[in-house]
């Protein structure tokens, strides 16, 4: 069977924008490249097909292809990062970064929108809110390695991948799916979001009808301690002549 709109599938791949690797699942070609990630998870990444995990002209290149398949697109500028688009640039004033020390190249995050600094002009900094890797053609040398059939599996993957966490789930009868979530994940500011789109993920490309979260308290281990005196001088006295009395006396004859 071939690769369909809707397939969880796992794939190995290496994107390059002219002739630089960018990015890429494999560890050896990361460290090869200079772009290794200490904590990173190498290895074959989950794609849901259509879901928009990926470019476009990536998912075309796998839909239809079958699983085991080595292969290498290019993907132009369109079906890629987009076409840079001039107007999609501002400037704005250097107070919006306050202690923060504005320098050209930048990544900066101005009223929820992601964009690159360019450019200081006396108090104004010039913000491009094009992707990085706009009017750039992509290349991706990938191979698909397996295909996740069961929905139990593809539910923990879900979490894995987009939750970047391990955490039980199963899926019970009547479509209706329970993850257990340890009490220490609220501490976490976006876990909410996080929470909500597994959950819309989830129920969308699973055909669940509800996801539930069990807030999970397990007791942790006590450990116990006993303060215990240091012996009295005389106490230490008796132990040193005891002591010697043993190193003194004569060691018994061999009775061979």
């Amino acid at each position: 069977m071939t690769v369909k709109d809707g397939d969880f599938i796992k794939v190995d791949y290496t994107e390059s924008v002219d002739g630089r690797v960018i990015s890429t699942t494999n560890r050896d070609v990361a460290m090869n490249n200079d772009i290794y990630e200490d904590g990173v998870e190498y290895g074959p990444t989950l794609i849901v097909v259509g879901s928009g995990d990926v470019v476009a002209g990536f998912k075309d290149e796998l839909i239809g292809k079958e699983i085991g398949i080595t292969g290498s697109v290019e993907v132009p500028p369109e079906k890629a990062y987009g076409v840079r688009d001039p107007e999609n640039v501002e400037l704005i004033s250097l107070t919006k970064f306050k202690k923060e020390r504005p320098e050209i190249g930048m990544r900066v995050s101005v009223d929820g929108k992601m964009g690159t600094l360019t450019r200081i002009i006396g108090r104004k900094a010039r913000i491009d809110y094009n992707h990085v890797l706009a009017d750039k053609t992509v290349k991706f040398d990938y191979t698909i390695v397996e295909r996740i059939e069961e929905r139990q599996e593809k539910l923990e993957n879900l979490i894995r991948i987009f939750a970047e966490i391990d955490l039980k789930a199963e899926i019970l009868e009547g479509d209706v799916a329970e993850i257990e979530s340890p009490w220490e994940m609220s501490y976490y500011k976006e876990w909410p979001m996080i929470r909500r789109g597994v959950a819309e993920m989830a129920m969308r490309l699973l055909n669940l009808k509800e996801v539930r979260y069990i807030e999970s308290h397990k007791l942790t281990p006590t450990v116990t301690s006993q303060l215990v005196s240091p012996p009295s001088k005389s106490e230490e006295a008796e132990e040193a002549q005891e002591a010697e009395t043993v190193a003194e006396a004569p060691a018994p004859e061999d009775q061979s």
